[in-house]
Protein backbone atom coordinates (compact mmCIF):
# COMPACT_ATOMS: atom_id res chain seq x y z
CA UNK A 1 0.00 0.00 0.00
CA UNK A 2 1.61 3.61 -0.87
CA UNK A 3 2.20 5.44 1.95
CA UNK A 4 -0.89 7.65 3.39
CA UNK A 5 -0.12 11.19 3.83
CA UNK A 6 -2.15 13.36 6.43
CA UNK A 7 -1.88 16.12 4.38
CA UNK A 8 -4.34 16.63 1.60
CA UNK A 9 -2.13 16.93 -2.01
CA UNK A 10 -4.06 18.88 -4.74
CA UNK A 11 -5.27 16.51 -7.46
CA UNK A 12 -4.15 17.63 -10.50
CA UNK A 13 -5.81 18.20 -13.88
CA UNK A 14 -6.93 15.13 -15.89
CA UNK A 15 -4.29 14.05 -18.11
CA UNK A 16 -5.75 12.63 -20.78
CA UNK A 17 -3.05 12.82 -23.69
CA UNK A 18 -2.49 8.87 -22.91
CA UNK A 19 -5.77 8.15 -24.19
CA UNK A 20 -6.61 10.87 -26.85
CA UNK A 21 -3.30 9.52 -28.26
CA UNK A 22 -4.25 5.75 -28.64
CA UNK A 23 -7.92 6.93 -29.58
CA UNK A 24 -7.22 9.02 -32.24
CA UNK A 25 -5.09 6.47 -33.44
CA UNK A 26 -7.69 4.02 -33.47
CA UNK A 27 -10.72 6.49 -35.26
CA UNK A 28 -7.76 6.90 -38.00
CA UNK A 29 -6.97 3.34 -39.29
CA UNK A 30 -10.92 2.67 -38.31
CA UNK A 31 -11.68 4.97 -40.98
CA UNK A 32 -8.75 3.78 -43.30
CA UNK A 33 -9.92 0.78 -43.30
CA UNK A 34 -13.72 1.86 -43.74
CA UNK A 35 -15.57 0.44 -41.25
CA UNK A 36 -18.26 2.14 -39.11
CA UNK A 37 -17.57 2.53 -35.15
CA UNK A 38 -20.38 -0.63 -34.63
CA UNK A 39 -18.69 -2.71 -37.24
CA UNK A 40 -15.48 -2.36 -35.04
CA UNK A 41 -17.10 -2.38 -31.42
CA UNK A 42 -18.79 -5.22 -32.25
CA UNK A 43 -15.61 -7.07 -33.67
CA UNK A 44 -13.62 -5.92 -30.07
CA UNK A 45 -16.39 -6.93 -27.99
CA UNK A 46 -17.23 -3.32 -27.12
CA UNK A 47 -20.32 -1.53 -27.24
CA UNK A 48 -20.20 1.18 -30.05
CA UNK A 49 -20.47 3.93 -26.82
CA UNK A 50 -17.32 2.92 -25.58
CA UNK A 51 -15.42 2.69 -28.49
CA UNK A 52 -16.62 6.36 -29.05
CA UNK A 53 -15.07 7.68 -25.90
CA UNK A 54 -12.14 6.11 -26.50
CA UNK A 55 -11.55 7.41 -29.87
CA UNK A 56 -12.44 10.85 -28.23
CA UNK A 57 -9.84 9.85 -25.50
CA UNK A 58 -12.46 9.76 -22.65
CA UNK A 59 -11.90 6.11 -22.04
CA UNK A 60 -8.64 3.45 -21.91
CA UNK A 61 -9.12 0.01 -23.28
CA UNK A 62 -7.91 -3.30 -21.56
CA UNK A 63 -4.37 -4.54 -23.01
CA UNK A 64 -6.30 -7.41 -24.56
CA UNK A 65 -8.98 -4.93 -26.31
CA UNK A 66 -5.70 -3.03 -27.86
CA UNK A 67 -4.37 -6.17 -29.26
CA UNK A 68 -7.21 -7.10 -30.82
CA UNK A 69 -7.50 -4.30 -32.67
CA UNK A 70 -3.77 -4.36 -33.58
CA UNK A 71 -4.71 -7.79 -35.27
CA UNK A 72 -7.85 -6.46 -36.90
CA UNK A 73 -6.16 -3.64 -38.75
CA UNK A 74 -2.66 -6.09 -38.88
CA UNK A 75 -0.31 -3.32 -36.99
CA UNK A 76 2.03 -3.68 -34.25
CA UNK A 77 0.28 -2.84 -30.75
CA UNK A 78 3.16 0.26 -30.84
CA UNK A 79 1.72 1.61 -34.19
CA UNK A 80 -2.07 1.21 -32.81
CA UNK A 81 -0.95 3.48 -29.99
CA UNK A 82 1.22 5.68 -31.64
CA UNK A 83 4.43 5.75 -29.52
CA UNK A 84 6.62 7.60 -32.32
CA UNK A 85 9.63 5.34 -31.47
CA UNK A 86 8.81 4.10 -28.15
CA UNK A 87 8.41 7.38 -26.90
CA UNK A 88 6.48 7.84 -23.10
CA UNK A 89 4.64 10.18 -21.67
CA UNK A 90 5.44 11.53 -17.73
CA UNK A 91 3.71 9.20 -15.45
CA UNK A 92 5.21 11.59 -12.28
CA UNK A 93 6.15 14.79 -11.36
CA UNK A 94 8.20 15.70 -8.73
CA UNK A 95 5.80 17.86 -6.02
CA UNK A 96 7.22 20.36 -3.80
CA UNK A 97 5.32 20.43 -0.07
CA UNK A 98 4.74 24.25 0.71
CA UNK A 99 7.36 25.79 3.08
CA UNK A 100 6.48 25.58 6.93
CA UNK A 101 3.64 22.72 6.11
CA UNK A 102 3.25 19.23 7.70
CA UNK A 103 4.72 17.31 4.37
CA UNK A 104 7.84 19.37 4.69
CA UNK A 105 8.40 19.03 7.98
CA UNK A 106 7.91 14.85 7.51
CA UNK A 107 10.77 15.31 5.56
CA UNK A 108 13.78 14.30 7.31
CA UNK A 109 15.81 12.73 4.62
CA UNK A 110 17.46 13.91 2.02
CA UNK A 111 16.99 11.07 -0.33
CA UNK A 112 13.43 10.90 0.21
CA UNK A 113 11.19 12.46 -2.62
CA UNK A 114 7.54 13.52 -3.47
CA UNK A 115 6.29 12.78 -6.70
CA UNK A 116 2.38 13.23 -7.47
CA UNK A 117 0.92 10.45 -10.19
CA UNK A 118 -0.40 11.72 -13.38
CA UNK A 119 -1.75 8.24 -15.18
CA UNK A 120 -3.42 4.94 -13.99
CA UNK A 121 -0.78 3.01 -14.98
CA UNK A 122 -0.13 1.20 -11.72
CA UNK A 123 -3.76 1.65 -11.02
CA UNK A 124 -3.79 -2.89 -10.34
CA UNK A 125 -1.22 -2.07 -7.39
CA UNK A 126 -3.26 0.84 -5.90
CA UNK A 127 -1.69 3.60 -7.03
CA UNK A 128 -4.14 5.97 -9.04
CA UNK A 129 -3.97 9.30 -11.19
CA UNK A 130 -3.16 11.95 -8.08
CA UNK A 131 -1.78 9.82 -5.49
CA UNK A 132 1.38 11.26 -4.09
CA UNK A 133 3.69 8.83 -3.63
CA UNK A 134 7.26 9.21 -1.60
CA UNK A 135 10.15 7.56 -3.62
CA UNK A 136 13.89 7.04 -2.38
CA UNK A 137 16.17 7.85 -3.96
CA UNK A 138 19.33 6.81 -2.37
CA UNK A 139 21.97 4.73 -4.85
CA UNK A 140 19.83 1.63 -5.90
CA UNK A 141 22.12 -1.12 -7.52
CA UNK A 142 19.67 -3.20 -10.33
CA UNK A 143 21.17 -5.94 -8.38
CA UNK A 144 19.47 -5.20 -5.03
CA UNK A 145 16.09 -4.71 -6.62
CA UNK A 146 13.22 -7.15 -6.18
CA UNK A 147 10.89 -8.41 -9.00
CA UNK A 148 7.55 -6.76 -8.89
CA UNK A 149 9.21 -3.71 -6.93
CA UNK A 150 7.58 -0.18 -8.20
CA UNK A 151 10.19 2.33 -9.34
CA UNK A 152 10.61 5.80 -10.51
CA UNK A 153 12.96 5.62 -13.77
CA UNK A 154 14.16 8.65 -16.68
CA UNK A 155 13.69 7.46 -20.29
CA UNK A 156 15.26 9.33 -23.37
CA UNK A 157 17.68 11.51 -21.34
CA UNK A 158 20.34 12.55 -23.56
CA UNK A 159 23.28 14.79 -22.26
CA UNK A 160 22.47 17.89 -20.46
CA UNK A 161 18.26 17.09 -21.77
CA UNK A 162 15.85 15.79 -18.86
CA UNK A 163 14.41 12.44 -19.78
CA UNK A 164 10.47 11.45 -19.10
CA UNK A 165 9.47 10.54 -15.80
CA UNK A 166 7.98 7.61 -15.66
CA UNK A 167 6.14 5.09 -13.02
CA UNK A 168 6.84 1.56 -13.66
CA UNK A 169 6.74 -2.04 -12.21
CA UNK A 170 10.29 -3.90 -12.31
CA UNK A 171 10.40 -7.51 -13.67
CA UNK A 172 13.46 -9.45 -13.85
CA UNK A 173 16.14 -9.40 -15.59
CA UNK A 174 15.53 -6.07 -17.45
CA UNK A 175 11.88 -4.70 -17.99
CA UNK A 176 9.57 -2.18 -16.23
CA UNK A 177 6.25 -2.24 -16.72
CA UNK A 178 2.77 -0.57 -16.22
CA UNK A 179 0.18 -2.65 -13.98
CA UNK A 180 -3.64 -1.47 -15.07
CA UNK A 181 -6.64 -2.79 -16.16
CA UNK A 182 -7.12 -0.36 -18.78
CA UNK A 183 -4.26 1.63 -19.16
CA UNK A 184 -1.01 -0.35 -19.97
CA UNK A 185 2.12 1.08 -21.99
CA UNK A 186 4.58 -0.85 -23.52
CA UNK A 187 7.20 -2.31 -21.64
CA UNK A 188 10.68 -0.82 -21.58
CA UNK A 189 13.46 -2.71 -21.93
CA UNK A 190 16.03 -1.34 -19.28
CA UNK A 191 19.37 -1.65 -20.65
CA UNK A 192 17.82 -0.79 -25.01
CA UNK A 193 16.24 1.57 -23.40
CA UNK A 194 19.12 3.08 -22.01
CA UNK A 195 16.61 3.81 -18.77
CA UNK A 196 18.06 5.64 -15.44
CA UNK A 197 16.36 4.32 -12.27
CA UNK A 198 15.58 7.21 -10.04
CA UNK A 199 14.49 5.67 -6.77
CA UNK A 200 11.93 2.77 -5.26
CA UNK A 201 8.59 3.66 -4.08
CA UNK A 202 7.98 3.33 -0.94
CA UNK A 203 5.09 0.84 -0.23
Amino acid sequence: MVMVLQEAVDRPQKSEQRSAMVGNRIKQLRLEHGMSLKELADKVGVTDSHLSRAENGKRGLQAKKLEQLARIFKVPVAELMNLEGGANLPDVALYTPPKGSVLEKAFTSTTQKMFKVLTNGMSELAITEGDPIIVETAPLAKSRLKMGDVVVAEVGGEDQAAGVLVLRQFLEPNLLVTNSSDNNAMPIHIVKARAKILGLVLR
